[in-house]
This record gives structure tokens, C-alpha cells and sequence, in this order.
């Protein structure tokens, strides 16, 4: 890997959101329409999603109301008319225009509708029309933020589309785990300075939140003696991605990066390092290695976990990072490292996505707990590791394996969770 497929990586997987990424692209596909019908008064809206994003969204608070609703996130898209926000549409909401959703959606007839998609697990539809006979049409696909048509009266404005990001991103792939390594020790990192800026900010926001709660889990509230603990650490760490996350899937007003397409995940993987980095008092050099090892190894784990189904990619990818992290900022070998993963996911491999709710803050703490646990065994020497079923001794083996069941023999699997939901 070199700096430039390091920088296109880091553009096409760090996305600033607000509030669960899920809901926030609700808002901004009615934010888009409700813009171009500006100066309309709207009559229907009418979203189609894919079943998977249905599911990631339905439960999930929307920012500023601290309640869930479909038909509010479109309500309050559409009352903010803000589409240069995009996935940050939420980020501007006002106590005037809470107030103003239930008057517009007694005026607006709203019909909401998901279904299955063959070729894609992001889809959503948004078609508006006017009382004075205006209709548009918006399509994303693919990724929260890929605009992929737009059409006002059956003309197409390109103004508002997005270039598909589906070729850039497998352009420029992870082709396997030594490469993040090789990149990580080589520790040139030009062109990188918003990866470390965009950490800073997720990690200082957990500790003023954690400050805000009163809660003694910050650095400096650990012992001397303890903080080359693990176990202890690990404890913390929970709190510092718990109160984040929560903030967001409660619906709070609370601006999160999200690491290839989960708000979560970009909590989980950007806080860790820095958490880890200050706990043990690490260079500002080692510290800047740890947070790129943990983003570059989050990517790989979703960029083979590339369809949503039942398992929790945002969990698995948390902890493979948290797994990696700890055990290089332990000084650990390059086998002991990619161990450690493979340690963390001989015990997960069964993480179930139920739908994008409160209690996802909680998988993604506990599963940056037990990858730093994971890193612990490893260090330890109190790990075996054989290489039997799905988690192989080569870690890349391993990681492929985990997208082939994602991808391939749970796929089917999924509209039973939507069922059960």
C-alpha cells in the first residue's frame, strides 16, 4: 500500500454523519427533494428502501427528537432543505422546526415501503409530488451518500448526483493484512493529517461526554498500577464508546465520523488507539501508527464483509481492530498480531445484527473489550489457536472466510431478522 491508495481508501471510507447513518440518509434523500421543490407545497412522499436498510433504521433515534420514525426523519429532511449536508443533514435541526413536523406530516400523505434489491443491500427511493403537479425523483444506491439519479418532471439533474463510488472503492483494495502492517512500520503518512485530525476530534468528544456524565472513567481516573492492565483498561474503554455511541442511536445532536459506512464503527475504531495510546503513554509517533492500523484494519474486515446480512460488521470490525492495536502497542510480533484477530473472531463469528437500535452501543463496546482481551491471551502465551473451521491460521483466510458467511451463506437469512423485527 502506498500513500496514495492510503488517501483514496481513507476518502472512500470516512464519511461525517450525524446521528445513525441509517436515518441520516433518509433525511438527506427528503432533504434533496424537498429542496428542489422549494418553492411547492408538497402533496405525497412516497420512500422505498432496501430491506436491509429498512432494518438499520426503523429502531433508530432520529437527532434532535430522541424518538424513532421514518416519517419524522422525512418530515424533518424536508423541513430542513439542506442537501450539502448530506449524511450531516440532521446537524442543523432547530427546536422550530421539531415543532413544525407533526403539522407537515398532517398535511403530507406518506407512504413508506422495503423490499428486497438482487443487486444491491443499499437502495432507497424518494418520489415527491406537488400540488401544483410537480414530481420528483431521487435514487441513492450502494452507499449512504452515492446520489445515483435525480429527475424533476422526468428531467435528469446531474447537479445533484454523486460519481459512483462502487469503482473507486475496488480500485483501490486492501489486498491483504501484511500490507497494512508493512504500510503501518513503514510510517510514512502524508497526505493522512484528517485521518489524525478526525480522531482527535471523535476521542476528545467521548472524554467531554464522559466528563459531562460524571462518570470516573477517564485515563486519569485509573491508577498507575492499573493502566498497564488490560482487563482494566478494557473496562474503560467500554465507557468510552458506549456514552458516544448512545448519544447517537438515542437521537441526540452529536456529529460522528463514520468508518466505511458505520457511525459506530468509526467510534470504535478511531477512540481505541487514541484511548490505548494515553493510557500507556505512547509516543505521538506510535500513536499515529495505532490509529491508522486500527482504520486500515476495520476497512479490510468490512471491505469483505461487503453485504449487509445478520452479522454485525461493525462488531467484527471493531474488535479485529481492537484485537490489532493492543497487541502492536504491546510490542508484539507480526504473527502475534494477526493472532490476536484471529483469536478475537474464533469467538464471535456468531455476532447477529438485529437492526441498527440502542443496544448496538453495547456490541460494539463489548467487542472492542474482547479484542483487547483477545491481544491479552496472545501476549499471555495462554491462547492455542488451531486453524480449524471457518477461522484458519492465515488471517487473511480467516477474514475472507468471515465475508464468505456474511456474504454468501447468511445472505438468505436476513428477512428472517426483518421478519422477527
Amino acid at each position: 500500500m502506498n500513500n496514495l491508495t492510503a488517501n483514496k481508501i481513507f476518502n472512500a471510507n470516512m464519511t461525517k454523519t450525524m446521528g445513525c447513518t441509517d436515518i441520516g440518509v433518509v433525511g438527506y434523500i427528503a432533504s434533496i427533494g424537498a429542496y428542489i421543490l422549494r418553492n411547492k407545497k408538497i402533496k405525497t412522499v412516497h420512500l422505498i428502501m432496501s430491506e436491509e436498510l429498512y432494518k438499520n433504521a426503523v429502531n433508530v433515534g432520529v437527532p434532535g427528537l430522541r424518538t424513532s420514525g421514518l416519517n419524522k426523519a422525512l418530515a424533518l429532511g424536508i423541513l430542513l432543505k439542506n442537501p450539502k449536508k448530506q449524511l450531516s443533514v440532521f446537524e442543523t435541526v432547530t427546536n422550530d422546526d421539531i415543532s413544525k413536523i407533526d403539522k407537515l406530516l398532517n398535511e403530507i400523505e406518506v407512504k413508506i415501503e422495503y423490499k428486497k434489491f438482487d443487486d444491491t443491500v443499499l437502495y432507497e427511493e424518494l418520489y415527491l409530488t406537488s400540488f401544483e403537479g410537480d414530481e420528483v425523483r431521487i435514487i441513492i444506491k450502494d452507499f449512504y451518500d452515492n446520489v445515483i439519479s435525480v429527475t424533476r418532471n422526468k428531467e435528469r439533474l446531474s447537479l445533484y448526483e454523486k460519481d459512483a463510488l462502487i469503482g473507486r472503492v475496488n480500485k483501490y483494495k486492501i489486498n491483504n493484512y501484511d500490507e497494512i502492517l508493512d504500510f503501518v512500520n513503514k510510517g510514512d503518512f502524508s497526505d493522512l493529517d484528517e485521518l489524525f485530525n478526525v480522531a482527535n476530534i471523535q476521542y476528545n468528544n467521548a472524554r467531554s461526554e464522559i466528563k459531562e456524565q460524571h462518570g470516573d472513567f477517564l485515563v486519569e481516573d485509573l491508577p498507575n498500577n492499573q493502566k498497564t492492565c488490560l482487563y482494566d483498561l478494557s473496562n474503560f474503554l467500554r465507557k468510552h464508546i458506549t456514552v458516544p455511541a448512545t448519544k447517537r442511536m438515542q437521537g441526540d445532536i452529536y456529529t460522528v465520523y463514520g468508518v466505511a459506512g458505520s457511525g459506530n464503527l468509526g467510534i470504535g475504531t478511531l477512540v481505541t488507539p487514541l484511548f490505548l495510546a494515553q493510557a500507556l503513554n505512547l509516543s505521538e509517533e506510535m500513536k499515529r501508527k495505532l490509529v491508522v492500523l486500527s482504520f486500515f484494519t476495520s476497512v479490510y474486515v468490512k471491505q469483505e464483509m461487503n453485504v449487509v446480512t445478520v452479522l454485525c460488521g461493525t462488531g467484527h470490525a471493531t474488535g479485529c481492530s481492537a484485537a490489532a492495536v493492543t497487541a502492536f502497542a504491546k510490542k508484539a510480533s507480526r504473527d502475534e498480531i494477526k493472532e490476536a484477530i484471529n483469536i478475537y473472531l474464533s469467538s464471535s463469528m456468531g455476532f447477529v445484527c438485529d437492526g441498527a437500535k440502542l443496544s448496538c452501543t453495547y456490541k460494539v463496546a463489548f467487542a472492542a473489550m474482547n479484542g483487547m482481551i483477545a491481544a491479552k491471551m496472545v501476549l499471555d502465551h495462554t491462547s492455542k489457536y488451531d486453524g480449524f473451521g471457518i477461522n484458519k491460521l492465515d488471517i487473511d483466510e480467516t477474514i475472507k472466510n468471515l465475508g464468505k458467511l456474511n456474504n454468501e451463506i447468511l445472505s438468505s437469512a436476513n428477512k428472517g431478522i426483518i421478519d422477527l423485527i
